[in-house]
């Protein structure tokens, strides 16, 4: 697991991922751009609550950009080759 301190002061934990949480995501995106937020909301707590789409919708902008970017970090070798 992983936390970092979102701009706006928030907690965020990144929990280790399984392939079954993969498949979903898989499962869930309209399209293979969509498969990174899908794991995000399936993946990322933010002050101890699970969050979801409407949540990562209505985030702070500089939040969303801070969490895509360590979530990037995790999972992005994983998410290009899905994509390839």
């Amino acid at each position: 697991m992983s936390e970092i301190k979102l701009p706006s002061g928030k907690i965020a934990n990144i929990k280790d991922g399984k392939g079954k949480d993969l498949f979903w995501a898989q499962k869930m995106a309209n399209d293979p751009s969509e498969i990174m937020k899908m794991l995000m909301i399936r993946l990322v707590e933010i002050d101890g609550k699970a969050i979801t789409e409407d949540d990562l919708d209505e985030m702070d902008i500089s939040d969303v950009i801070a969490l895509t970017s360590e979530f990037g970090k995790l999972f992005s070798p994983l998410l290009e080759q899905q994509q390839s």
